[in-house]
């Protein structure tokens, strides 16, 4: 730090590490930007523990040559407080939520009992306590960990009346993390696709259970892959593209804008306010400013000029799946399947229905599935 032209970090470590003029405090919102502008210059970045372990290290090095940057690890604030509570660390939910909505939490809590969350700030102890018992997450003990490491470490159980004492002091507790141990409702969120339909809030515009499914299944995921799910209606591909891989992002398009509270409700539900990004406007005029697709969903209003537009957008390996209900857009599919191949099907689904005392099966709507791969 002595040789360096400046030294990035929080106004804490600046001030720990008493580099003066030279310290530069990230910006808010958070952004590395100003960095690069160092390159060619001996920069130092002040981080927490180990900056590979949910820190700015990735977001540093992915823009820089092995030879261009050095890392000093310390001890991760995980490990300072699974050290001091006596949880294994592996079997603990790692989260950090310095820049996330807490509302997420919940759906990103395992069923190991178990989490250490690291906060930006004390007023989020209260918050997410609050969050957890709305979503009827039953907190049986948890610990407020401040300053791990340092002589002024604090690790104290959560009651109302600690977290009044210390609401005075709260600017002097960063770095801090909140340990709880916990026990969750039952789910109604299945691990595997084909997510029941009352799962999701809709206005009866959804591709059911058993056709997203198979829809699902024709898409494909491969791990931290781009979806444009275009004529979202109530967003279930979306959501569940996004469940099947942590790193998955969606993009749901709708036309219709009453919709579109439809999609933001489900992905709250779903936590997934971070990976699903929902679009009101036509594909038309926002492609533009969407990422390269691996996979692409049209589940309604499915044109020529759009089937044309969707594979000009695709990249190499990707898919495009389409379903129809009507005639003429299944009279389309067939005439695009002849054009480009792919694959072709029919899907029925047929259940059981009572009538005068006896059961009949009763068909649903049949669907026509296009699926295509560039």
């Amino acid at each position: 730090m002595k040789r360096a032209s400046v030294v990035f970090g929080s106004a804490r470590q600046l001030a720990l590490a008493e580099v003066k003029s030279k310290g530069k405090s990230w910006p808010i919102p958070f952004s590395i930007d100003e960095v690069f502008s160092y390159k060619y210059k001996l920069a130092v970045v002040l981080a927490s523990g180990d900056p590979f372990w949910f820190g700015v290290g990735p977001l540093l090095t992915k823009n820089l040559k092995k030879n261009e940057w050095r890392s000093y690890p310390v001890p991760s604030t995980f490990s300072l407080a699974a050290n001091k509570i006596g949880w294994p660390i592996n079997a603990v939910d790692c989260l950090a939520f310095h820049a996330k909505p807490v509302e997420t939490l919940p759906a990103k809590l395992s069923e190991s009992g178990k989490a250490i969350v690291l906060l930006r700030e004390f007023k989020q102890i209260k918050q997410i306590l609050s969050v957890l018992e709305k979503h009827d997450v039953n907190v049986k003990e948890s610990f407020m960990l401040s300053r791990l490491g340092c002589p002024e470490e604090k690790v104290v159980k959560i009651t109302d009346s600690k977290l009044s004492d210390f609401k005075q002091a709260s600017k002097s507790l960063k770095p801090l993390a909140l340990s709880i141990t916990y026990k969750k409702p039952p789910s109604d969120i299945s691990y595997f696709q084909g997510q029941d339909d009352d799962a999701f809030k809709t206005d009866g515009n959804i591709t059911k259970k058993d056709i997203r499914a198979l829809t699902l299944s024709e898409l494909k995921s491969f791990g931290s892959e781009v979806l444009w799910d275009i004529g979202a209606g109530s967003g279930s591909i979306s959501i569940e593209w996004c469940l099947g891989h942590p790193k998955n992002v969606a993009f749901a398009i709708e036309r219709r804008r009453d919709r579109i509270s439809l999609i933001k409700a489900n992905r709250k539900k779903f936590g997934l306010q971070e990976r699903l990004t929902v679009k009101h406007g036509n594909i038309e005029t926002i492609a533009k400013d969407l990422p390269t697709p691996n996979a692409v969903f049209i589940g309604g209003g499915v044109t020529s000029d759009l089937i044309y537009q969707v594979i000009k957008a695709l990249g190499k390996n990707s898919r495009l799946v389409i379903n129809a209900v009507t005639l003429e857009s299944q009279a389309l599919l067939l005439k695009k399947y002849k054009q480009f191949g792919g694959n072709l099907k029919k899907i029925n689904i047929s259940k059981p229905k009572p009538i005068g005392g006896k059961t009949i099966w009763s068909a649903q709507y049949n669907i026509i599935q296009w699926s295509f791969k560039t």
